[in-house]
């Protein structure tokens, strides 16, 4: 699971760049917990609007908040992890600024924005196959 995630992030960064980065989130198994969170995430949020908030009135505005939601506690938990990471750490205490090297708190930074995105995408994708759950909810399109 590990690779998969990683390779979902690949298009948004050039490796040669930001190789050291990249390697120390690999390295730590932090894609598989940032894949881990985004489908927990995303499931419990998703289960939690379509059963236990049902009926819900103005479902479409509370179906976009619910993905806000989503997005946020995603970036809260990227933040987390990726600052937990010990080899990342020790990046972010080794930096200068010179030569061109990439930001490693700005990395963490594009990293949490780009979790987010992917966990309000699978929020999208899980919200047309969780809708049955809901007794008053189901004939909403989302």
């Amino acid at each position: 699971m590990n690779d998969f995630i990683a390779s979902l992030y690949d298009p948004w960064y050039n490796y040669e760049s930001y190789k050291e980065l990249l390697d120390s989130v690999y390295n730590a198994f932090d894609f598989q917990k940032l894949g881990i969170s985004i489908i927990a995430v995303s499931l419990l949020l998703l289960i939690i609007f379509y059963k236990f908030w049902d009926p819900v009135k103005k479902p479409r505005l509370k179906w976009g908040i619910t993905l806000l939601i989503v997005s946020v506690i995603m970036f809260c938990i990227t933040y987390g992890i990726l600052f937990s990471n010990v080899e990342l750490l020790q990046i972010i205490g080794n930096y200068t600024g010179d030569f061109g090297e990439p930001n490693p708190e700005f990395f963490i930074f594009q990293m949490a924005l780009y979790t987010s995105l992917y966990g309000i995408i699978l929020s999208f994708v899980l919200s047309f196959l969780i809708k049955h759950l809901s007794v008053g909810n189901k004939h909403n399109p989302f």
